[in-house]
């Protein structure tokens, strides 16, 4: 198995590996595609543009899929608490909600000048949902979600889909497709996990890449180079691409 760094080890790869079948992408690399403030965006857009090139279809599972919309998701809410944060009059007088707001704001202006993409976490989701309804002008928390999320989250879900050219894998358990030599198993996923230490969702594409046709696996994690270091793909032609 190769390890792969850059735009000219990909393509001296894919000048002799047939990628026809496709390539497998993971959530860090789709969700560089998407944002121009993510630190991955431009080496992200020079690795989709190769593959378009080439005609190398772009494969993600539905996991993968499910994390993207949520990144997607949190961004949204970001921008949405630092619209009503700019918006806010002199006069609030509600200190746990302007602070919480404030420091949203605050978190995305250092990522910015770090080059950096922030998204509000889970736990500071939850204060906001359940204090936004003390904020003038916001008609609750699904008004809130009414006037930032709504409708563009669709919107905004779909024209990725479409501009990136993605496809998803569904394969159930003990069954194969097109796409794979093997039938996939649920414990073998789990024994990535014990073996390797890695979280569910990595744990499978790690096994859904190991055994499917796909030569290439793009990825913002240094931590699959290991993973595959013992496995069966180890002495195949396979690459792993790391942004």
């Amino acid at each position: 198995m190769k390890v792969l760094r850059g735009v000219d080890e990909l393509n001296q790869f894919l000048a002799t590996t047939n990628c026809q079948d496709g390539c497998f992408a993971d959530t860090g690399f789709l969700y560089g595609l998407a944002y121009e403030d993510d630190r991955l965006f431009n080496q992200a857009n020079d690795v989709h543009d190769v593959l378009a090139d080439v005609a190398v279809p772009i494969y993600a599972n539905v996991i993968s899929r499910l994390e993207l919309i949520d990144l997607i998701f949190r961004k949204q809410v970001t921008n949405g608490c630092i619209q009503v944060f700019n918006g806010m009059k002199s006069s609030f007088n509600n200190a746990d909600i302007f602070n919480a707001l404030k420091y949203i704001r605050d978190k995305d202006t250092e990522a910015k000048r770090k080059k950096e993409s922030y998204k509000i976490d889970e736990r500071r989701l939850k204060v906001i949902r359940k204090n936004i309804d003390n904020v003038d002008g916001v008609n609750g928390w699904r008004g809130f979600c009414a006037k930032y999320i709504g409708a563009m989250l669709e919107n905004e879900w779909s024209i990725l889909e479409q501009e990136f050219g993605l496809n998803f894998v569904e394969v159930l358990e003990g069954q194969t497709s097109p796409l794979f030599n093997n039938p996939l198993y649920w414990k073998d996923m789990v024994q990535v996990m014990s073996e390797h230490g890695q979280r569910g969702p990595d744990a499978m594409i790690i096994n859904l890449f190991a055994h499917s046709k796909f030569q290439l696996l793009v990825t913002s994690d240094s931590d699959f180079e290991s993973c595959f270091t013992d496995s069966p793909v180890s002495n195949s032609g396979k690459a792993i691409l790391i942004l």
